[in-house]
């Protein structure tokens, strides 16, 4: 892989753009990435891509790879198409004849990324960790809590045959640092930081009086714990008796899963005074609109390995506040401590309790902070503050040295 020889990658993903949050906003970051390195990339998806993904990867320089489907199949796509069948699904004369790097994804394609390398000897795998299922799963009820015994020691187990693994995050970094220790042989295990998307960097967010939004993004069935939308929404209730303006807005609502998402969260507001808004599923361009529209943007996870939309927040410009129990909230102390980020942004880590007996009481610590920012008095001065912390988030150039690493790995080149 030196000289004038073409290098070729594959990043094995079911989409391109972002709809669905952190692991394909850092799959197309990665894509990006090795397209200024001068790799030619290939990157596989499980639906004709939407005009806007394709416009990306035309914009990118990347080609997306579709799987092959019977005209008289009307079975829905999915992940098992990538990991088991894709000698079937994307077969050799829809594939690169050569391909040198092989790109997978921990918990959704790291499998498929390892079944096809098996069609490419020579490539290097390299895996990217987005969670910690001790962590996550056990929010997500018993089976998963149960499942993610067997989930870390597969990545485990895993990681030893990639040519290297990559941790979004110093939290996800930290945790497999540990668990490689297992091994005989050393892991090439290296830290990854994400770079909020460009969009998110260019976005002008004006300050509106008026009606006060909300916004939180992410899906609500089977990780409202997980993900904290239950501390939210209880929080957003009692914010609305001190805020009668004061509006919850959720994107990220699966179409069959919005009369239970919206029966969960009306479950937890324990007011009849506030309707919450569902959003379906957006796109970068839609996220940045709500930003946009928006007043606050909260993260309340109890457990987020890492915290792509408080990120790509900060970037926008928009108040935020963020879950202590982030890697984000990581990122941005230890931002504090080298001196890039005031450190007047430690008012916008939030205490987040883990139990579900904690809920009354984290709903409350929420709720004081929301009604803080959100109060007229108050308000102005806060988007001044969030203007300031963008521009000292996007002039730490925190994410250059791990970007670098990425592509010395990949390619072999410094």
């Amino acid at each position: 892989m030196a000289g004038s020889i073409v290098i070729t990658a594959l990043l094995v993903n079911d989409e391109y753009g972002s709809s669905k949050g952190g692991i394909s906003t850092v799959n197309r970051e990665l894509a990006r990435l090795l397209r200024k390195g001068k790799v030619d990339v290939y990157c596989t998806v499980l639906y004709p891509p939407p005009k806007e993904d394709q416009d990306c990867a035309d914009r990118d320089g990347v080609k997306l790879l579709t799987p092959f489907r019977d005209p008289e199949d009307s079975r829905e796509p999915c992940i098992e198409w990538l990991t088991y069948d894709h000698p079937t699904r994307y077969p050799n004369r829809m594939m690169p004849e050569q391909v040198d790097i092989i790109v997978g994804h921990f918990p959704i394609t790291n499998q498929a990324a390892n079944n096809i390398s098996e069609r490419y000897p020579d490539a290097k795998t390299i895996l990217c960790n987005h969670v910690i299922p001790f962590d996550t799963d056990h929010f997500k009820g018993d089976a998963a809590a149960i499942a993610a015994v067997s989930k870390e020691k597969r990545l485990t187990k895993e990681a030893k045959d990639a040519h290297a693994v990559f941790s979004v995050g110093n939290r996800i970094h930290g945790h497999y640092d540990n668990q490689y220790r297992v091994h005989d042989t050393p892991i090439s295990h290296h830290l990854y930081l994400p770079q909020p998307s460009e969009n998110f960097a260019n976005t002008n967010v004006k300050y509106g009086a008026g009606e006060k939004v909300v916004l939180t993004v992410g899906r609500v069935t089977r990780v409202e714990r997980l993900k904290g939308l239950d501390i939210a929404a209880k929080a957003m209730g009692m914010v609305k008796e001190k805020i009668p303006n004061a509006r919850l807005r959720v994107r990220g609502i699966a179409v069959d899963d919005y009369a239970r998402s919206k029966n969960i969260l009306e479950d937890n507001l324990d007011s009849g005074k506030l309707v919450p808004t569902l959003l379906p599923y957006g796109t970068e361009r839609e996220i940045i609109q709500d930003i946009r529209q928006a007043h606050l943007v909260l993260m309340p996870s109890r457990a987020e390995p890492f915290g792509m939309v408080g990120l790509e927040a900060i970037a926008a410009g928009i108040p935020v506040l963020i879950s202590d129990q982030s890697g984000l909230a990581d990122l941005m102390r230890e931002l504090m401590e080298k001196g890039k980020v005031s450190a007047d942004f430690r008012h916008k880590i939030v205490s987040t309790g883990l139990r579900d007996s904690d809920l009354e009481q984290a709903a409350q610590v929420w709720a004081d902070k929301i009604v803080d920012i959100l109060d007229d008095m108050n308000l102005k001065s806060e988007f001044k503050k969030a203007a300031g912390f963008k521009k000292e988030l996007l002039e730490s150039k925190y994410w250059e040295e791990s970007h670098k690493t990425f592509l010395e790995v990949c390619c072999g080149r410094k």
